[in-house]
């Protein structure tokens, strides 16, 4: 579909085909549908309003507001307060049709009206607790021309690599998804790489999107406020795997509901593992192909990595920290290699690669200790970051760190074990306390420590990481743990500028 299409409007019958009664588009199926639209803020002359039940509220709530707005359609599914009494009032005024479990075809539609934008590209779909965002990050690095950018949805927002416009979701709801696809087509783009979460997955955000490579990093606690339990957490990541048209799918063979997602997967489509074990002959079970990394050398300021692929093998280093990175940039090659890239060209790209912002993101000064901001969240991830941390440095360990208001209390206490384990030193700080209030939060975390009188508690932010560094030696490093990339500490509805690396900088002396 064309913007000039668009603009002119899109037939209902191309809309809603399959999806509503055939005798409503009969009658209806001429009416073009300028733009969908699910927020009656937005909505304007001649949108088609979706008005299904959402995670407060249902959208029929709104539908007069839409209707007084000038759509032209109102599609509903679902029973909220005054369903009858609303309709009733409207559908003298606008067409309205219902359409079952219209929650899950909203991504479908939208596609169609923007005529299927991921179908005119390779689409790679970035699933799993940790290392999202990085493996997303690299592969656009590495899949970025000078000519055609490559498009790139996620955590640190939608749009080109370095383009990208925040929406404060990991994955954006589906219209936005798909019109972010179709902006990503028309620039010309012949790739997209996509984070993909469980709430998406679980929501539907991403149904209609045509993904042709599936990654999976890693399984571990998050989430529990919203999914309750492990099973369903992971439920809501395998869908990523059976989504239509699926062409390979990448997964670390590590960890172990990767390998379980991989015995699933093989009699359905092929799958490439990858593996950091000494040895990966029991994993080829789960895998038509394997990229190996048999030895993984931390180096100054980064990474050495042996490699055996099913394209041909190498020596590769990269700068970058943490072995986890090892993992993820394995993911990266496989993808590359999948998406016609020449085993030389892809390793070549590679070495390239960028840090992400926020992610293992080091800042060294003479004289100083080293600083390092992560976005490690959960007690893997944060395991992994301080022992990413460790390996390269000879001094001390610091941590700070906090947990977020609002969200899974179980995973605190887990939070502060994993701490202690892997570091030296430990300050407990606020992250995000939402409406909880802070020192609850803390209370909560330090129930996990085993000797929590070597542990400071210092609510205020700013205070915790300046104390860290001030207290840190010469050779030591400190890890800033939970926020990563983010700009502001939320504290009730309140966004209050705060940033990890700046607060750091500024400590350390460095001119912002």
């Amino acid at each position: 579909m064309t913007l000039l299409k668009v603009t002119e409007g899109v037939r209902l019958q191309e809309l809603l085909a399959g999806f509503v009664d055939d005798n409503s588009l009969a009658v209806n199926g001429d009416i073009r549908i300028r733009q969908l639209v699910q927020d009656n803020r937005k909505a304007g002359e001649g949108d088609l309003f979706l008005a299904f039940q959402g995670f407060n509220t249902h959208g029929l709530l709104y539908a007069q507001d839409a209707v007084a707005k000038g759509v032209s359609v109102v599609l509903w599914d679902g029973d909220c307060e005054r369903r009858e009494e609303i309709l009733d009032s409207i559908s003298n005024k606008v067409v309205c049709l219902q359409c079952a479990d219209l929650r899950n075809k909203v991504g479908e539609i939208a596609a169609r009206f923007y005529a299927e934008p991921s179908a005119d590209m390779n689409v790679i779909g970035v699933t799993g607790t940790d290392g999202k965002t990085s493996i997303a990050h690299f592969l656009a690095q590495a899949l970025d021309d000078n000519d055609r950018h490559c498009g790139v949805l996620g955590t640190l927002g939608n749009g080109f690599i370095n383009d990208l416009h925040p929406t404060g979701l990991t994955t954006a709801d589906a219209l936005q998804v798909q019109k972010t696809l179709a902006e990503i087509r028309d620039a010309g783009s012949r790739h997209v790489v996509m984070e993909v979460s469980s709430h998406g997955l679980d929501q539907g955000r991403v149904n209609g999107v045509a993904f042709d490579i599936a990654v999976f990093s890693n399984l571990a606690q998050d989430h529990f406020d919203y999914h309750k339990t492990l099973e369903r957490y992971a439920d809501a990541k395998r869908k990523l795997f059976y989504q239509p048209g699926l062409r390979v799918a990448v997964i670390n063979l590590d960890d172990d509901f990767g390998k379980e997602l991989a015995a699933e997967c093989e009699n359905r489509l092929p799958v490439w593992g990858y593996s950091m074990q000494a040895d990966v002959s029991e994993l080829q079970q789960y895998a038509n192909n394997i990229v190996h990394a048999y030895s993984v050398e931390s180096v100054h300021e980064g990474l050495r990595l042996k490699l055996k692929t099913p394209k041909g093998d190498c020596i590769l280093e990269v700068g970058l920290l943490g072995r986890f990175n090892a993992s993820n940039i394995m993911a990266v090659l496989c993808c590359l290699l999948l998406s016609g890239i020449p085993f030389e060209e892809a390793i070549n790209r590679i070495r390239k690669i960028q840090p992400v912002q926020g992610r293992m993101q080091m800042t060294a000064v003479a004289e100083k200790p080293v600083v390092v901001v992560d976005y490690a969240h959960t007690p893997q991830a944060l395991s992994a970051a301080c022992a990413a941390t460790r390996e390269h440095i000879g001094g001390e360990l610091w941590c700070v760190f906090g947990c977020g208001g609002d969200r899974d209390r179980d995973k605190r206490p887990k939070m502060a074990a994993a701490a202690e384990s892997a570091s030296d030193h430990v300050i407990v700080t606020s992250d995000n306390p939402r409406h909880e209030p802070p020192q609850r939060i803390i209370d909560d975390i330090m129930s996990g420590f085993a000797q929590p009188e070597n542990v400071q508690q210092i609510i205020d932010r700013r205070a915790a990481i300046e104390a860290a560094i001030n207290q840190a030696q010469i050779g030591d490093a400190v890890l800033l743990a939970g926020k990563g990339h983010e700009s502001s500490q939320l504290i009730g509805d309140v966004h209050i500028a705060f940033d990890d690396m700046r607060v750091a900088r500024e400590t350390l002396g460095v001119a912002i």
